[in-house]
């Protein structure tokens, strides 16, 4: 909750000069409306001074939400979703400040329209005609964005917009029955409006109280999969009900500067760039050497990190022996186990993999990937072979099952499936891994290849194990 109160903090500090421009515009403008109606009244009429900032809040309003969702960015294509709540399901799986920002500022967005209507025309103080109104402009926004191809057209934008415009409303009527001394109708308004904001609130609690994280590659919405013929191509595992589930070392902000601050001093680099983002810290060096530019990315679940250093001196890729390469590795932050398998690639690319290895409660998985130039430099690491600590075992769903939600369109593949739409998928083969959640936990799931019938589509999607 912190990181996502801080994310909004500093997307804030940076249109900051847009709202102070956009606050003294619209003084400009009550100024100049103060200024007409004293020529044209002079003292007979009282100038209206609520309704005046009424309408220049409104109008101002209207400005910021037109540039937030039109004018703002580039168009040129054309994108929709029409998959109800998968944006809250993404920003449930990802959690991250970011994901979350993106859905509950949409919310926010409204609230000063549900507010503002009341108070503007008496006859949207009903329910069933402001906050559909809200819906009606949301939705206007929206085909909009269809139309002339800036934006998502997104039904997820459409709840979010009408929702907030309902919170935004309930807030406003409590204000008004206080005003009025209606005490039930304050209190019912003041309950929506309470009701509205912590049911949106609980779902960080629900976060909070799990005892694990979430998969971010988890579906976020049903794939239609009732066209497509799934053909069972493999034997599927043997596998227990209950599977161990292990733990890793997250890194906050401060430990990953500190990791990069490290690992600069080693390779011989400065960062110029520094950009935090909601799965991890990136950082570059731009002006680079006679290297080209060097780049760290550093995720925060986990202590694996990617090294590249650019191709400035078109380097002449070399393969060597498990040796050569463990010993141009030597110095860099890293472990490879001698029972890692040492895989050469090609074209300078060689790979040390362990796979699921378990020492009592410690369980060492994954690969790590280097790449090697004939003049003895490593110029780039994907350092992906992690050790993990045994937290507890849990029961898991069985292959068939997985299997089965496979068929029923329960994955994520990145939109890939629904664009192709196949008629038939091969399914051939079905592995048991792991997968890393939002909280540092090394969960079981299960991955299936597949394949279409006609080339056209091919994946390996997760399917998570844990009930």
């Amino acid at each position: 909750m912190y990181e996502f109160l801080e994310y909004v903090l500093s997307e804030l500090r940076t249109s900051l000069g847009l709202v102070c421009v956009a606050g003294m515009a619209a003084l400009a403008v009550l100024a100049v409306i103060y200024a007409v109606h004293k020529k044209k009244f002079g003292g007979e009429r009282k100038f209206p001074w609520g309704k005046a900032v009424l309408w220049v809040m409104f109008i101002g309003y209207c400005a910021i939400v037109l540039y937030a969702t039109i004018l703002r960015g580039t168009g040129g294509y054309r994108e929709w979703n029409l998959h109800l709540f998968r944006a809250w399901r993404e920003a449930w799986n990802n959690f991250s400040a970011k994901n979350w920002a993106n859905v509950l500022l949409n919310v926010a967005m409204f609230a000063p329209l549900g507010f503002l209507l009341p108070l503007l025309a008496k006859k949207l103080r009903k329910w069933y005609l402001c906050i559909p109104a809200g819906f009606a402009v949301s939705l206007g926004i929206e085909l909009i964005q269809l139309a002339i191809g800036r934006g998502i057209c997104d039904v997820d934008d459409l709840f979010a917009n009408t929702l907030g415009a309902a919170i935004g409303y309930f807030a406003v009527m409590t204000i008004l029955s206080i005003t009025e001394k209606r005490r039930k109708s304050s209190l019912a308004y003041g309950a929506l409006a309470l009701a509205s904001v912590m049911a949106i609130c609980s779902i960080f609690i629900m976060y909070e109280m799990k005892a694990y994280g979430n998969l971010p590659e988890a579906a976020a919405y049903t794939n239609n999969t009732k066209g497509t013929a799934w053909i069972l191509d493999c034997r599927l595992p043997a596998v227990e009900e209950k599977l161990p589930i292990y733990r890793t070392q997250t890194r906050s902000l401060a430990e990953c500067d500190a990791f990069a601050n490290e690992f600069k001093e080693i390779v011989g680099t400065e960062y110029t760039t520094i950009s935090y983002y909601q799965e991890a810290a990136y950082y570059m060096d731009q002006a680079g050497d006679e290297n080209g530019t060097h780049f760290l990315f550093l995720s925060y679940l986990d202590p694996g990190y990617e090294y590249h250093c650019g191709y400035g001196d078109n380097p002449v890729w070399a393969d060597a022996d498990r040796k050569t390469i463990e010993a141009a590795l030597t110095d860099l932050p890293l472990f490879i186990p001698e029972y890692a398998a040492f895989t050469t690639e090609g074209e300078g690319w060689h790979s040390f993999t362990v796979d699921q290895h378990i020492d009592g409660a410690v369980m060492v998985d994954g690969t790590l990937r280097c790449r090697y130039a004939e003049d003895g430099t490593i110029r780039a690491i994907e350092n992906d072979l992690l050790s993990y600590t045994y937290h507890d075992t849990q029961a898991v769903i069985s292959p068939q099952e997985a299997y089965a939600r496979l068929c029923a369109g329960e994955f994520y593949d990145r939109g890939y499936f629904e664009h192709k739409n196949p008629a038939e998928v091969n399914v051939v083969s079905c592995i048991r891994g792991y997968e890393i959640d939002t909280k540092g936990f090394y969960q079981p799931v299960f991955y299936f290849d597949v394949a279409s019938s006609d080339g056209s589509y091919a994946d390996r999607i997760m399917i998570p194990a844990m009930k």
